[in-house]
């Protein structure tokens, strides 16, 4: 199984801001991926569950092989070191 199919079965929500700059993708165990990207800056971090923010997780594993994103109206485009791709639109977080 490649990190793209990883993601695909540990993703249980995602959510993206109003102006395509931001976007948070929940996995299994709480632990999240979050994505920034702006002309300023382009991150993309591991961050635990809301219960407790320092526990990465799954969710620091699959930062660890992004190898490049893009995030924009159409969708969230994400590289892997092992070649594989994440590509879907994304619904806006209220």
């Amino acid at each position: 199984m490649n990190t793209a199919d990883q993601l695909v079965r540990q993703l249980t929500s995602s959510e993206v801001n109003t102006t395509f700059s931001e976007a948070v993708l929940t996995l299994v165990d709480g632990t999240r991926l979050c994505f920034c990207h702006t002309v300023d800056q382009r991150w993309a971090r591991a961050v635990g569950s809301e219960e407790d923010e320092s526990a990465r997780g799954l969710a620091i594993g699959l930062v660890e092989q992004i190898s490049g994103f893009r995030l924009n109206s159409k969708h969230l485009d994400i590289q892997f070191a092992d070649g594989s791709r994440f590509d879907r639109p994304l619904s806006q977080s209220e």
